[in-house]
């Protein structure tokens, strides 16, 4: 049997999203994303929401449960990315999710400008890996409205990454919820 995390509100609330045990997934845990989405509000309504580093897209699926009208998952692994898919066709939501099978920074370098488009954006690289700072540099170049970044605890970003500004961190043991927006300064420092 694979492990399953549930939806936590919203139109889905109490569905079940699996996470095959084949796949090196870390879903973030229910009450990372209860406290998550709380801190965002209404902000997630209608919000176009991209998903970075999606793994099981338990983040972008919690999104959808409550109201974004969109979440592009973007993921490396194919396998995965079908399953997300898969899931998706589950819950009825195809036709608010968008599959984008690409390593994250280069789909970031090719696609930077239309990151600015979207209102919200997730990430969560492997807690081990240097990709996030690659990433939120890249990020960092044509920020969206609000980038929320889950990382290990040990890990502190600095208050200013290209044009985001660090606005917000909120620790739950070994995860910390940073948030980040483009900073109101015409000149990063």
């Amino acid at each position: 049997m694979s492990p399953t995390t549930r939806i936590t509100a919203g139109e889905w609330r109490g569905r079940v999203i699996d996470t095959p045990r084949t796949m090196s997934i870390r879903p973030t845990r229910s009450l990372v994303r209860e406290t998550l989405f709380n801190i965002l509000g209404e902000r997630v309504v209608g919000a176009s929401v991209l998903d970075l580093y999606a793994g099981a897209g338990t983040v972008g699926f919690e999104a959808l449960s409550r109201g974004a009208a969109s979440v592009a998952f973007v993921e490396r692994n194919e396998a995965v990315l079908r399953f997300i898919a898969a899931t998706a066709e589950r819950l009825g939501a195809t036709d608010r999710s968008r599959m984008v099978r690409a390593e994250v920074q280069a789909w970031l370098r090719r696609e930077g400008e239309v990151v600015e488009t979207f209102g919200i954006a997730f990430v969560d690289a492997p807690y081990q890996d240097a990709d996030l700072d690659r990433s939120l540099a890249l990020l960092g170049k044509h920020p969206p409205s609000l980038v929320v970044c889950e990382h290990h605890s040990k890990r502190h970003l600095p208050g200013r990454i290209g044009r985001l500004d660090r606005v917000r961190e909120v620790r739950h043991g070994l995860t910390t919820l940073t948030f980040l927006q483009p900073s109101t300064d015409e000149f990063p420092t």
